[in-house]
């Protein structure tokens, strides 16, 4: 869309106050708020053209103007500045989530409750595992006299069990031996040799073969699995801090939409990987989210998995500083469990640009 400077100007200054107060916004108080006067009557007829193009909204006969959708999309476009993050604000949150993370052990939850922390504003976090995740131990336990075992398999975070019945018997010292070939396969990332090395050995028939098989075939069938989604939604009671949401019947709504996860996890599921992604209100095609914008980014936990971050706050939420957090929370974590690696810069960089098709901002 294309203004004049002075409108540019005239309404980022408009939305800026709106965020900041939740008042709509009249011309005298918008004249004293520029290092370079600009009259009051100007600004009238600024806005009234702002109006017509449909970038600003009257609420009431004589009350001030607000922003409108296209308004909000326009500003996370092309008017809102970018802040960036100083290193020691980087290590602070990363700090953060390993303190966390010492008390409960899931990166899931503990990702939720920091970008809530940082932000002041609900928070959504949502976890997909490529396949099943990895498998990192196995375990066999003879049932009866070695001609059945039940096999189980330790994951990332849940445990696996199946029952094997053999042909020929297994002794449980050789299925001990058996676990420690397979669990040291698994560990040097070596466990497709595996079954060809042991076929020349001992041969297709025996019952070895038959269990050293069943355990492989169990393991790739757990890591093969479909992907899997989690979703964990924190602090929700922060929206009632907001004046849009002292409606009972909105709030009401938006919280019973937003109690089903997999509308959350279809939420954040059309997005740009590695982009702040922004969506305000009827971007998001659900009548109860209407008033409320959607602001979120991705992260690396590990190799099989990949972690959705955002945070849901009413229209008129800080949108520079909620995607300045946002990248700089993607930034700290992304790889915090694989090596430990350091950050490598103290800013955004490209994390979100101007124009980006599609919502991106």
């Amino acid at each position: 869309m294309e203004l004049s400077e002075r409108q540019r100007r005239i309404l980022k200054a408009i939305i800026e106050s709106y965020i900041d107060t939740a008042e709509p916004v009249g011309s005298k108080s918008l004249a004293v708020s520029f290092d370079s006067p600009i009259s009051s009557a100007t600004i009238r007829n600024e806005m009234s053209e702002l109006e017509e193009r449909g970038l600003l909204e009257k609420p009431h006969v004589s009350a001030g103007r607000v922003p409108s959708y296209a308004a909000y999309r326009l500003y996370v476009n092309e008017l809102m500045e970018r802040h960036r993050t100083a290193y020691s604000e980087l290590e602070q949150i990363r700090r953060r989530m390993q303190d966390i993370m010492r008390e409960m052990d899931d990166i899931m939850v503990s990702a939720a409750r920091v970008v809530s922390e940082m932000t002041n504003y609900t928070s959504v976090s949502v976890l997909n595992r490529r396949g099943g995740g990895r498998v990192k131990k196995c375990e066999l336990i003879a049932m009866d006299e070695g001609w059945s075992y039940a096999v189980v398999l330790v994951g990332e975070r849940e445990v696996r069990h199946k029952l094997l019945h053999l042909t020929a018997p297994v002794e449980p010292s050789m299925a001990a031996m058996l676990s420690t070939a397979v669990n040291l396969a698994i560990a040097e990332g070596r466990l497709e040799y595996l079954l060809p090395s042991m076929l020349h050995g001992i041969g297709a028939q025996s019952g070895m073969y038959m269990l050293i098989k069943g355990v492989i075939d169990f393991i790739r069938q757990t890591e093969n699995a479909s992907d899997v989604a989690e979703v964990y939604v924190s602090d929700t009671a922060r929206l009632l801090d907001n004046r849009e949401y002292q409606d009972i019947q909105r709030m009401r709504e938006l919280l019973d939409y937003m109690s089903d996860r997999s509308n959350v996890r279809d939420m954040v599921s059309r997005g740009a990987p590695e982009r702040i992604n922004i969506r305000i209100g009827p971007e998001l095609d659900e009548p109860s989210m209407r008033d409320v914008s959607l602001v979120f980014t991705t992260y690396a936990v590990d190799r099989d998995t990949k972690g959705i971050i955002g945070i849901v706050a009413p229209t008129r939420m800080d949108y520079a500083a909620a995607c300045a957090k946002l990248a700089a929370f993607a930034k700290a974590v992304s790889g915090m469990n694989e090596l430990g690696e350091k950050i490598k810069d103290t800013g955004e960089d490209d994390e979100y640009r101007n124009g980006k098709p599609g919502g991106e901002a």
